[in-house]
């Protein structure tokens, strides 16, 4: 054979009739002689006017499954053929197969993938944006429920500053819904004045429009909603931006601060006034002198008046501080209606008032007014049932003649008010530079008083007390300061302001507690029982340690009888501190010691207030005694002290008897014991058991 085969194909010559003529290769299953019944046999056959054809099925000659063709030999009954074994077509097949299957394979892997990854975009895709439909769904719903919830009113704009939203809390201090007003220019809705001036403020929208930047409300702002109710706000106004920085609109933050802004009214209310009368305090008066002493330089002219209370001390004590809050308010009102409004006046601590005069501004027109104050100031106030009067002392000085500086006008007023006090109470003065020279002495005195401490130059002498028909009682303690130069000794009243000085007081009154039991007890060795009054001073009787003083002088002098001991405090001295003054006195009495009323009538005590004091003496102080008889008023006086005194069962003591007539008198209205020039003069500790060994009484009995 001259013609190349693939493997495991075949030739064939096959007659119509079935016999096989000839193959390539031979037939290994069958022969040239048998008919042929394989599948090209078959097909023939059943294919006779067929001029070809294609086949498949077992071929009998060789035993095998295969694939041919047949194609009629013209002219001959002779078909010829060529077939092959299937599975070597399938290899074929499959080897011409491998790159187009692998192409195919690999473009149906890659359109899997990218199928698969379109499909994952896509969902990808569509579960970003239905996240980000759902992330702007909660944020909007969470901006709303915020919105709605703050305590903040919140309304945006659009860039002409119209209303694009607002929160409810917006809509209540608007007094409008957004529905309303949605699209509306912000000015007509958003309407908003000085609370002061009720001028309209500038709305902060325009200016973050303008100027791009977050700006706040000017202070004390309000908000006039629709239906005219008012609210003190407070806000800011920032710009909304794209995320390429172009504003969008603008969104106003505000919130009601009506109950703050009350809260510090009345917070700034209370700093600067006083509590209980509701006048300015001493702070805000102070504001106000300072603010007066600036406006005036060298224009305005006014006075600045203290005025403190005569006698309120004393209602305090025995009716009680609430009855004494109710005699304050009550006097604030009468001094308001008084004073005017064009005129400050302030309480500045206790009973203590102070006064900013701008009118009027003549000194005459200023008598008159101050004389009524006084007149309105001492009538009758009903405190819880009863009636009580006060009286008041004033002291006034001038701006700019006296000073024009507040402290000092404050300084030089108070000066005046206690050269008032002085004076006899419920009247005025003006600051004048006799009362700083006055005050110089007092000065010179505290600092002489120092020195006679430091140089032990105090000294006590004695004045004796004698019962009207009888014997010698006693002898009250006289302080004098020895001057070191020769030229004598002084009496308290070159150093009366010492008495009282806060560093003084005490050491004073040591001093001469101690200097007075130690003379008595030199006495009683020398067989002379004489009772001994010590005067004590207020600030020394209201000091925390003043009975410790007491305890330490009778420890020190153990021997000597308590009951000759008699302290002697002026009559206004426990009206400073009522309920104090009493705890102390009282004290003083268990430990048997007496108390004797000083200089008694001078002050403002009333018959409760005598009969709650635990004394045991009274002493009618000289200056009525001394003019009783020429003056029918002192008379009286002497006689009403005297008669009471009776009636409560004390010891009457008359200061300043001078005359046998004065002993005379006394001796009719009551009084049993003397003490004064016609008894005998004050005297040092030596001379006093000499006179006493050659005293005859000034009255004899009949």
């Amino acid at each position: 054979m001259g013609y190349p085969l693939q493997a495991h194909t075949g030739l064939f010559l096959l007659r119509r009739d079935g016999y096989l003529e000839a193959r390539d290769p031979p037939p290994d299953k069958t022969s040239f002689t048998i008919r042929q019944t394989g599948i090209a046999a078959r097909y023939v056959a059943t294919h006779t006017h067929s001029a070809g054809g294609v086949y498949m099925g077992y071929s009998t000659a060789v035993g095998q499954w295969r694939l041919g063709a047949v194609e009629d030999v013209p002219n001959y009954p002779l078909v010829a053929g060529a077939s092959i074994l299937r599975s070597t077509l399938w290899d074929m097949w499959a080897r011409s197969m491998i790159g187009p299957s692998l192409v195919i394979a690999f473009l149906a892997l890659l359109g899997l993938l990218v199928y698969r990854y379109l499909r994952y975009y896509t969902e990808l895709q569509e579960k970003l944006r239905s996240d980000a439909e759902m992330a702007i769904w909660e944020a909007k719903e969470r901006a709303e429920v915020t919105l709605s919830s703050i305590g903040d009113a919140v309304i945006t704009t659009d860039t002409q500053a119209r209303v694009t939203g607002a929160n409810s809390v917006a809509e209540n201090l608007l007094g409008k819904k957004i529905s309303d007003i949605r699209g509306e220019p912000l000015d007509n809705v958003f309407k908003i004045i000085n609370e002061t001036t009720r001028e309209t403020v500038a709305n902060p929208v325009h200016r973050v429009l303008d100027e791009g930047r977050i700006m706040g409300l000017a202070n004390h702002t309000t908000l006039i909603s629709a239906d005219g109710h008012e609210y003190a706000i407070e806000d800011s106004a920032a710009p909304i931006r794209s995320r390429t920085g172009q504003i969008l609109g603008v969104v106003l933050v505000f919130h009601d601060v009506s109950q703050r802004r009350q809260l510090a009214d009345q917070l700034a209310h209370q700093a600067g006034h006083d509590a209980l009368t509701q006048l300015p305090n001493r702070r805000l008066f102070q504001q106000h002198l300072e603010a007066a002493c600036q406006v005036g330089q060298g224009v305005n002219s006014f006075f600045v008046a203290i005025l403190d209370l005569d006698g309120f001390k004393q209602i305090n004590d025995l009716f009680g501080h609430d009855s004494g809050d109710v005699l304050l308010c009550a006097l604030a009102k009468r001094m308001e209606l008084i004073f005017g409004k064009q005129n400050i006046i302030a309480r500045l601590g206790g009973d203590e008032f102070g006064l900013i005069l701008y009118k009027p501004q003549k000194i005459k027109e200023i008598d008159v007014l101050l004389t009524q104050a006084l007149g309105k100031i001492s009538e009758p106030v009903e405190v819880l049932g009863s009636l009580v009067t006060v009286s008041a002392t004033i002291g006034i000085s001038s701006f700019p003649s006296d000073a024009d500086d507040p402290g000092q006008l404050l300084r030089l007023a108070d000066l005046a008010m206690y050269a008032a006090k002085t004076a006899g109470r419920n009247g005025y003065v003006f600051y004048n530079e006799a009362l700083e020279a006055k005050q110089q002495l007092i000065a010179e005195g505290i600092h002489m008083a120092e020195q006679a401490l430091a140089e032990n130059r105090f000294v006590l002498w004695y004045q004796p007390l004698v019962a009207l028909h009888g014997h010698v009682l006693g002898v009250e303690a006289l302080l004098r300061l020895d001057t070191g130069r020769g030229e004598g000794l002084l009496n308290p009243s070159h150093f009366s302001s010492a008495l009282d000085h806060p560093l003084l007081a005490r050491k004073i009154g040591r001093f001469v507690l101690d200097a007075a039991v130690h003379q008595g007890m030199l006495w009683r060795k020398q067989g002379f029982f004489l009772r001994v009054g010590i005067n004590i001073s207020a600030r020394h009787l209201l000091d925390s340690d003043f009975m410790q003083d007491i305890h330490a002088i009778l420890a020190r002098y153990p021997d000597f009888p308590r009951d000759l001991i008699e302290l002697e405090v002026t009559e206004s001295a426990p009206m400073l501190d009522f309920p104090s003054a009493i705890t102390t006195l009282q004290a003083i009495n268990a430990l048997g010691i007496h108390i004797a009323l000083d200089d008694f009538g001078t002050g403002n005590a009333s018959l409760t207030y005598l009969q709650r004091l635990p004394a045991q003496t009274i002493k009618i102080d000289q200056s009525f005694v001394r003019d009783i008889l020429v003056d029918n008023k002192d008379l009286a006086i002497v006689a009403g002290v005297a008669s009471t005194a009776q009636a409560l069962g004390l010891e009457i003591v008359a200061e300043g008897v001078e005359s046998l007539g004065h002993a005379r008198k006394l001796a009719g209205l009551g009084v049993n014991v003397l003490q004064g020039f016609a008894v005998a003069q004050p005297m040092p500790a030596e001379d006093i058991l000499n006179w006493v060994a050659h005293y005859k009484p000034i009255l004899r009995e009949d």
